[in-house]
């Protein structure tokens, strides 16, 4: 019996998950419209986002949703934020507080690497890889015919 008490007080006293939160889209250019949201626990009354890694406010209040302890809010990315992935505070006003992720991107499209297949291709260099290629070709050959 005492076991019992004792593992449904460990229950009682341990901490509960924290809120539930998300940001849509999770990738935006600067200047772009997000929407952040959290469900927090029930009968909370405010939730708000912390907006100064993101060159926003420090405290953005959130709108209540219909149901209780849901959050929301849309705000725009100033265009002076830099591009990168920035993790973003949201906090209930019932002191517990969720991370999300949210990336930004240069304008344009997402950063995918240092765009060589974005120009022409050099036909200078494939003619000299493709003479490279014959070459070490025919020296196998070579040696293959040697040793055989």
């Amino acid at each position: 019996m005492q076991t019992l008490l004792a593992a449904l007080g460990a229950v009682a006293l341990a901490p509960s998950a924290g809120p539930s939160a998300a940001v849509s889209p999770d990738t935006v250019t600067p200047g772009g419209p997000v929407t952040f949201s959290v469900v927090c626990a029930d009968g909370v009354r405010e939730a708000d986002v912390a907006g100064t890694t993101l060159g926003l406010a420090e405290r953005i209040p959130m709108e209540p949703g219909k149901t209780s302890g849901v959050f929301s809010v849309t705000v725009n990315i100033p265009t002076s934020t830099q591009e990168g992935t920035f993790n973003v505070s949201i906090d209930c006003g019932d002191g517990t507080s969720a991370v999300v992720q949210l990336v930004v991107a240069p304008t344009g499209g997402v950063p995918t690497g240092g765009g060589a297949m974005s120009r022409p291709p050099n036909h200078a260099l494939m003619a000299a890889g493709g003479g490279l290629l014959v070459i070490g070709a025919a020296g196998a050959l070579t040696l293959r015919r040697r040793t055989a």
